[in-house]
């Protein structure tokens, strides 16, 4: 399969700052991607190749947008207020009515943009996150904060990536070889911007909106996540009119990368939005 397409660009925002995005995908389904804390370390806009390349068997059902949060990001941001730079960039794209497909640390935005511009919204995916910060989640990022003030970028990429990624966790033997290359090539270009994604999530607490997502959602997760604990998701789940909730046994923070099955699920989710509109 060959690379597809791509257009990539910064939307200014009123306010002053930018967000950066890549477009891709000829479906006829508009889904719009918020992702997680990774956006901290590489931008939509930087990483267009990458994620065009990853979504490649999406771009055939669906016309896809990955909707960075703002350029620069100012200290004591909130989820609040990124969720006012999306709603505003979904309005100056024109984009109604879409599907929000949420990643890990994204979920939180989502979770307030489809409360705040139900317009916007006719859809919310809820993958590998919570709607609050919990004593496990605050834990592993406080730890995260350390290792970026004292710069152990292989540490801190090497400890995100086996908290993701179920075969890494397993091969732990592979950390003297791997860690000193993710130190490498895991160095972000604004370690500030990282900092201060990762620090705005700390005492999060969306508990007290979700009866008000009025959207289905889809609730996906990996039974086995060190950061968003299993009984946390649920909770999520439980706590919105309208969830459906998949979590599958043996799958860490990554489920939604790394489960064949997420695909499926997704598909079907939105197929059930089509047929209910």
């Amino acid at each position: 399969m060959i690379l597809p397409g791509y257009e990539r660009g910064k939307l200014e925002l009123d306010g002053g700052g930018a967000m950066p995005y890549v477009e891709f995908g000829s479906g006829g389904v508009e889904l719009v991607f918020i992702p997680g804390a990774g956006d901290g370390l590489a931008t939509a806009y930087d990483r267009a190749r990458n994620l065009s390349w990853f979504y490649r068997k999406r771009a055939l059902d669906f016309r896809m947008l990955v909707l960075s949060r703002r350029e620069p990001i100012p200290e004591g941001y909130t989820v609040e207020q990124h969720a006012e730079d999306y709603a505003e960039a979904l309005d100056t794209l024109g984009r109604r009515s879409v599907v929000l497909e949420c990643n890990s640390a994204g979920g939180l935005i989502g979770q307030q943009v489809a409360v705040r511009r139900p317009d916007l919204v006719r859809g919310l995916v809820l993958a590998s996150t919570a709607h609050r910060i919990d004593e496990q989640a605050r834990a592993v990022i406080s730890d995260w904060l350390e290792l970026i003030e004292r710069r152990e970028w292989g540490e801190f990429a090497w400890d995100s990536s086996v908290k993701t990624y179920k075969a890494l966790a397993r091969r732990q033997w592979l950390k003297p070889v791997v860690k000193p290359l993710l130190g490498i090539f895991g160095r972000p270009d604004d370690p500030e911007r990282l900092e201060r994604t990762l620090r705005g999530l700390l005492g999060v607490d969306n508990g007290q909106i979700l009866y008000r997502i009025s959207q289905p959602a889809l609730v996906f997760g990996g039974v086995e996540d060190p950061i968003f604990s299993h009984a946390l998701q649920r909770e999520m789940a439980e706590g919105i009119p309208d969830s459906r909730s998949v979590f599958q046994a043996g799958y860490l923070h990554g489920a939604d990368l790394e489960s064949p099955e997420y695909g499926t699920v997704l598909n079907d989710f939105v197929q059930r939005l089509g047929e209910e509109r």
